[in-house]
């Protein structure tokens, strides 16, 4: 029989545990929620997004500044929501 190192298990499960993060987040829903002329980016517009994350169902909110909604919704999706 192998005996292991308690430390030696918990890596091993820490590395195989799956990680979620919003940065590799997968949204097919995302909705603008608002939209304002940008302050800094002429002819732009500031963009808070929010997402639903298909794994979690959790929310995620995202600022961009685009210069379309198309525009600002692609932007938050390649953001990770």
């Amino acid at each position: 029989m192998m005996k292991y190192s308690l430390l030696t298990v918990l890596l091993a499960f820490v590395a195989a545990a799956p990680t979620v993060s919003p940065a590799y987040a997968v949204c097919s829903s995302c909705n603008i929620q608002t939209k304002t002329p940008s302050a800094t980016e002429p002819g732009k517009f500031d963009y808070r997004v929010s997402c639903i994350i298909d794994e979690s169902g959790d929310e995620v909110n995202t600022a961009v500044t685009a210069a379309t909604d198309e525009e600002a919704i692609e932007m938050t999706k390649k953001k990770g929501c």
